[in-house]
């Protein structure tokens, strides 16, 4: 008798070792779902997966690295793409949007369109430059604005170097040389927001940035 019921009580712990095991298992089947599904689903609010952002940067750096190297439209191109009449760039809706959410003109625009834009992905795209006047705080302008970048975007830069004797490249521009430009919206000779600010043949040192998200 006392060996059926010592039978009885083995097998009732085995039966609760048992339920206890699948439990755990099925609780941390449930946990690493979730953490897959966080960092695969961005939009989520959750952190965005390291390899993820790192195949973002990778893909802006390659587009600022191709778009300066191209010979029909580079960045320099870019960078000079200016419309005195609109002071904005060349076909772009406002001084403070650029292009907006439409993109920039060029090879560069295609590879943003195709890379982000058609993904559903955001970005940003502006020229920094040395200031004339090192107290002046503004030191930059919009080629594109889409919105405010969330926490988990991503930078890439490319620098290029302008020359004093370079000139704007929008349609219908002058031959007017950069170093004869006003940096004031009231300066009757003409306005490129971008200062003749080195001494010497180069006239400035722009640093065009590309924020992803």
């Amino acid at each position: 008798m006392s060996t059926d019921r010592a039978s009885v009580v083995t097998v009732r712990g085995q039966a609760h070792t048992l339920e206890g095991v699948i439990g755990s298992l099925v609780i941390l089947s449930a946990v690493l779902f979730a953490m897959q599904s966080v960092a695969l689903t961005p939009s989520t609010g959750g952190s965005v997966d390291v390899s993820e952002r790192q195949e973002l940067r990778n893909q802006a750096t390659d587009i600022l690295v191709l778009s300066s190297q191209n010979e029909n439209f580079s960045l320099s191109t870019m960078v000079r793409y200016w419309n005195e009449r609109t002071r904005t760039f060349h076909g772009g809706l406002t001084p403070r949007l650029g292009y907006g959410s439409r993109h920039p003109p060029g090879a560069m625009g295609e590879m943003l369109n195709e890379t982000f834009s058609n993904r559903s992905r955001s970005y940003n795209l502006e020229v920094r430059y040395l200031p004339k006047d090192p107290t002046n705080p503004e030191n930059s302008t919009t080629i594109a604005f889409q919105g405010t970048p969330d926490e988990n975007a991503v930078v890439a830069k490319r620098t290029v170097t302008l020359f004093d004797n370079q000139t704007l490249t929008a349609p219908g521009a002058s031959d007017v040389e950069l170093w004869q430009y006003g940096t004031s919206i009231n300066d009757q000779d003409g306005y490129y927001p971008v200062p003749n600010a080195v001494k010497g043949p180069v006239y400035n040192v722009v640093e065009v940035r590309l924020i992803v998200w």
